[in-house]
């Protein structure tokens, strides 16, 4: 009770001082000199109105302070916005940047076969992840003139053979699957043997039936045969990694790593008609030095 009533007369005391003040200021506009009582008020007043300046100040500095603060995070928000657009788009060109360097080199690689190969172009549009060495679908069909068991490549080399065809789409099986088989030929050698997947989804191949007494080792390139008359002879095939004895002790097998990156295969060709022997691998190759 008692600092409510203490506190009522200094609110009094203020107002009346703020009020003398603002009487001061006026009647004293064309007076030069303040009267003794004047004087003494606003002596008296002076603290309280440096406080009260202070408060202001501070309010007007507070809420300058937060239309501030409001209007950076606004800035803030928009450049944020603004570099998610950039990054975006950055994105979007490299993307667009690979994928010409990757059909510029196919389309150089149709140039150099084009004298062996009628050929056309397909991208992947489709890929189980179950069976990701199985098979893919292309975006070219029977309307492109596709049709089943036509071979299919990439510059690096071989891909795999078409096992069915629609109007506008194809289903390719590829080499790395364990139902494909391949004459294959050890191209610096002419060692013959049966290309197959490996069944354990590797991603690599296996070469059979090789000649125990063969003179066949690492680093050696592996190549089309043409027998069977599905692929044309000397298409590059893979990279020996590992030569075995089978279990019987009576002929060998070669473990092959694809020249062909199945992880990563987005543009291929499908090779219509071949002419002549193809007795020159279309992007050279040999064993390794």
């Amino acid at each position: 009770m008692l600092r409510y009533i203490v506190n009522r007369y200094v609110l009094g005391f203020l107002a009346l001082a703020v009020l003398a003040l603002v009487l001061i200021s006026y009647t004293g506009r064309d007076r030069t000199d303040l009267t003794p009582v004047e004087r003494v008020i606003k002596n008296a007043a002076v603290p309280v109105e440096s406080a009260v300046n202070t408060v202001l100040n501070g309010i007007s500095n507070t809420f300058s302070a937060v239309f501030t603060i409001g209007s950076i995070k606004e800035e803030n928000e928009k450049l944020k916005r603004r570099v998610a657009e950039l990054e975006s788009e950055n994105i979007l060109l490299r993307g667009y940047g690979y994928q010409n360097l990757r059909l510029r080199e196919l389309l150089q690689f149709k140039d150099t076969v084009s004298r062996s190969f009628d050929t056309v172009s397909a991208s992947v549009v489709g890929r189980n992840p179950a069976n990701w060495f199985e098979t893919v679908t292309i975006n070219r069909g029977g309307a492109d003139g596709i049709k089943k068991n036509m071979p299919v490549i990439t510059s690096q080399g071989l891909v795999g053979q078409v096992i069915n065809v629609a109007d506008n789409s194809a289903e390719v099986l590829l080499i790395v699957d364990s139902s494909s088989a391949v004459g294959g030929l050890v191209q610096i050698t002419r060692t013959p043997g049966v290309v197959e997947g490996l069944p354990d989804k590797t991603g690599y191949l296996k070469m059979n039936y090789i000649s125990k007494e063969a003179p066949v080792r690492e680093k050696q390139v592996v190549v089309t045969s043409g027998l069977g008359g599905i692929f044309p002879k000397e298409l590059p095939i893979g990279r020996i990694s590992k030569v075995e004895l089978e279990s019987n002790g009576l002929v060998k097998y070669a473990i092959i790593r694809p020249f062909v990156d199945f992880n990563h295969l987005e543009e291929v060709m499908v090779i219509k008609s071949f002419f002549g022997d193809n007795r020159s691998s279309p992007t050279g190759g040999g064993e390794a030095r």
